[in-house]
């Protein structure tokens, strides 16, 4: 699994990425460059979740 983050209009792996537990749950943590607000995602394969926002300040 691998966390997206969309820059310039395309979507970017970040370097933080976890392995998903038999259960289905994951935890990771990153630091983000960008300030504003950040549109993410989580990709596995071709599955993508859906986007979700992070503020940066």
């Amino acid at each position: 699994m691998t966390l997206q983050q969309k820059q310039h209009g395309t979507w970017v792996s970040v370097p933080a990425s976890a392995p998903v537990a038999r259960n289905g749950s994951y935890s990771l943590g990153v630091k983000l460059g960008l300030k504003g607000k950040n549109d993410l995602r989580v990709v596995s394969g071709s599955t993508a979740s859906p986007v979700f926002n992070v503020t940066v300040r």
